[in-house]
C-alpha cells in the first residue's frame, strides 16, 4: 500500500492530509525522508512511495542509488509496478572524489555534456556514473527524458523518483554544492509532474534536515518504535499529521 495514498493517519486531519497529498500528486512534488532508522524501514517507506503497481497507466520509475545494491532494487521496483526497461530505471552515483558540477560553460549540473549509455539488456534499464555530480545530473534527466519520449508524455504522479544518495554526497560535497545539486533536482522532477522521495537518515531536527528542508514540499519523518510509522509536514499547506504505521 502506498504511503498517503491506502494508508491513512488518524481521523484527525485525515481530510486535510488527503487533500494536500492530491496537491502534490497534481503538480509534482519532492519529499524529503528523514529520522534515524534502518536502512531497511527506508526501503519499506521508499516502496510504499514508488506507488501502486496496478495503477493506469504504470508508474514509471527511477531508482538513484549509491551502489548495485541488486536485490533490493528488483524487490523494490516488482513490489511497486512491472519490470520493464521502458518502466524501470536505475543509475547508480559511485564514490569517486572528483568535484565537478558542470562544464565551464554553465552551473548547472543536469547540463552536463557526459554520455549517457543505458544498458537495457536486464529487467530494468540502468547506467553508472563515477561519483561526478555532472555525470550524475546527466543520468537523471537522460533517464526522465526517455522516459517522456516512451510515454508519449507522462501523466502527473506517473513519474516516481527515489533518490538514495544523498548521505553520500553531503559526505564527498559541500553543503552549498549539495544544496545547488538538489535545487535542480528537485524542479527537473516538478517540471516532469513526477514525485522524488529522497532520503537523510538524521533526526528530524539535524542541521542538514533543516538546511535542506525549504527545498522540499513535505518531510516524512520515520521512526521505528515495535513497528514503522511515519509522520508527515507540508511545507506549503500548513498540514502535519500524527504518527500512523505502514500497513
Amino acid at each position: 500500500m502506498g504511503v498517503g495514498e491506502d494508508n491513512r493517519p488518524g481521523d484527525a486531519g485525515t481530510e486535510s492530509f488527503v487533500d494536500a497529498l492530491a496537491a502534490l500528486k497534481r503538480q509534482g512534488s519532492a519529499l524529503l525522508v528523514v529520522g534515524a532508522v534502518p536502512e531497511e524501514a527506508y526501503h519499506t517507506a521508499s516502496r510504499a512511495m514508488l506507488g501502486d503497481g496496478d495503477t493506469t497507466p504504470p508508474r514509471r520509475r527511477l531508482l538513484v542509488t549509491p551502489g548495485p545494491h541488486g536485490r533490493d532494487i528488483v524487490d523494490r521496483l516488482r513490489a511497486t509496478g512491472p519490470v520493464a526497461p521502458e518502466l524501470t530505471h536505475v543509475v547508480t552515483c559511485g564514490d569517486g572524489a572528483r568535484g565537478v558540477v558542470a562544464d565551464a560553460s554553465t552551473d548547472d549540473p543536469f547540463a552536463s555534456p557526459a554520455t549517457w549509455i543505458p544498458d537495457a539488456a536486464g529487467p530494468y534499464a540502468k547506467t553508472g556514473t563515477d561519483g561526478a555530480l555532472g555525470e550524475l545530473g546527466t543520468a537523471i534527466s537522460r533517464s526522465i527524458e526517455s522516459f517522456c519520449e516512451v510515454s508519449g508524455g507522462l501523466e502527473p504522479a506517473e513519474l516516481r523518483v527515489a533518490f538514495d544518495c544523498l548521505p553520500s554526497l553531503t559526505e564527498r560535497f559541500d553543503d552549498e554544492t549539495v544544496f545547488r545539486f538538489l535545487t535542480l533536482l528537485t524542479g527537473q522532477v516538478r517540471a516532469a509532474s513526477g514525485m522524488l522521495h529522497v532520503w537523510l537518515p538524521e533526526p528530524r531536527d539535524a542541521w542538514l534536515v533543516r538546511l535542506f528542508e525549504p527545498l522540499f514540499d513535505a518531510v516524512v519523518e520515520l521512526r521505528v518504535n515495535g513497528r514503522l510509522a511515519q509522520r508527515w509536514e507540508f511545507r506549503d499547506a500548513n498540514v502535519s499529521t500524527d504518527w500512523f504505521e505502514f500497513d
